[in-house]
């Protein structure tokens, strides 16, 4: 596939994500009819995201993991992880939404400007 393909696959994955992130923030106290609906966003997010950037990688010929790219799997895992934080309301309103900005703003940083690439 194309590098653009890959990108584009990257940027939908993250507003799937976040899609299904906002959803389960909104409904973490109470039910949802679309209960299963916002978990699918979440999940294939971060998948898409996954996979898709694993094709960058290839298509930008980056040999191993440098340091940025272990930064930016443990964020992934975070922002899988998050669900619980969500859920158990261990952090509420405002504070996750924060959280979750601060996370993606180093995601994005990470991934424009590349940094730790020794």
């Amino acid at each position: 596939m194309d590098y653009t393909v890959y990108k584009l696959l990257h940027m939908i994955g993250i507003f799937s994500l976040f899609l299904g992130l906002g959803g389960m923030i909104s409904y973490s106290k109470g039910t949802s009819p679309n209960k299963a609906l916002i978990g699918a966003f979440h999940g294939i997010g971060l998948v898409l995201i996954l996979v898709s950037g694993f094709g960058l990688q290839a298509k930008l010929f980056i040999d191993g993991f440098p340091t940025w790219i272990i930064a930016k799997l443990v964020l992934w895992l975070i922002f899988g992880g998050i669900v619980v934080i969500a859920k158990k309301g261990i952090l509420k309103g405002a504070a996750l939404w924060s959280v979750m900005l601060l996370l993606a703003a180093a995601a994005a940083y990470l991934g424009i400007m590349k940094p730790f690439q020794g």
